[in-house]
């Protein structure tokens, strides 16, 4: 059996994409290493949260987001046991108020604010959101390589320069006209 667990919480800060994004690079690794499945909602000031897995490890996913300074006044709105996952194929899934998807289910469905809903209706629309999701959170979608482009030669012919251009000083004619000039007749 699995527990699945729904709970809201303060944000402490402003919580932005920036943050999401760091937030969601720390956790992806963690909960597929922990078997846990999540998708959560912020509109900025509030989290909602649903975490799904075995009960030993979403306590301890619960104790570890209760400790986090992101989070404060968390609540559990829910405990729930299933035989199957709502959520599978999203170790750290999550969507806000500028969510396309969140705003079509959020305006089919007439309802004005996601924390007045009852537990049952949030993980709808969070199903029916992630459902329309193309595609799970992949562990290597937030890595960052840097690149240090003024060392790097660009690729052969990415600046590739005509044969008959030259170098020339700003505000100079850039090209060489390859025919002779023709003496005016006249």
């Amino acid at each position: 059996m699995l527990n699945r667990v729904f709970y809201e919480s303060r944000a402490i800060s402003r919580f932005g994409p920036i943050t999401l994004l760091g937030l969601q690079k720390r956790c992806v690794q963690l909960n597929l290493e922990n078997d846990i499945t999540s998708f959560m909602f912020s509109d900025q000031k509030r989290i909602f949260q649903v975490l799904e897995g075995p009960e030993a490890k979403v306590d301890a996913t619960m104790a570890r987001i209760v400790d986090n300074r992101l989070h404060d006044n968390v609540k559990i709105r829910a405990i729930m046991r299933d035989s199957e996952r709502k959520f599978q194929h999203w170790p750290f899934g999550a969507t806000n108020l500028d969510d396309p998807d969140f705003k079509r289910v959020m305006n089919a469905g007439q309802m004005a604010d996601f924390f007045t809903l009852d537990v049952l209706q949030a993980e709808k629309v969070l199903g029916i959101i992630a459902s329309r999701k193309r595609r799970a959170v992949k562990t290597d979608e937030y890595s960052v390589k840097l690149r240090n482009f003024s060392r790097q030669r660009p690729p052969r012919g990415f600046f590739a320069v005509p044969e008959k251009a030259k170098a020339v000083k700003p505000g100079r004619v850039f090209f060489q006209n390859s025919r002779p000039k023709r003496a005016a007749t006249g």
